[in-house]
């Protein structure tokens, strides 16, 4: 029986940012909560949930969601016309 591996497509990827303590501080996550954490444990990025898309930030090893605010409508997709004003 072969393995089978599923991996994204090719140039598809989301970079997690890294979270620094002041950062987790003015989000209100206290890292007594999370023992044994640092803020190297918590990373922000793009998710597509139901609603759309939000931001987040995470708790790498449990995924808990410590913070998840509205993106834009499309996510990445950036319109052509996004930015034109039109008078």
């Amino acid at each position: 029986m072969s393995e089978a591996r599923s991996a994204p497509a090719p140039g598809i990827d989301v970079e997690r940012e890294s979270v620094t303590a002041d950062e987790l501080a003015e989000l209100g996550v206290d890292l007594a909560d999370h023992p044994g954490s640092t803020a190297a444990d918590f990373k922000r990025y793009p998710v597509l949930s139901e609603g759309g898309w939000y931001v987040v930030v995470k708790h790498q090893p449990t995924l808990t969601t410590v913070d998840k605010r509205k993106w834009t409508l499309l996510g990445p997709v950036k319109l052509v016309s996004e930015g034109l004003h039109f008078s």
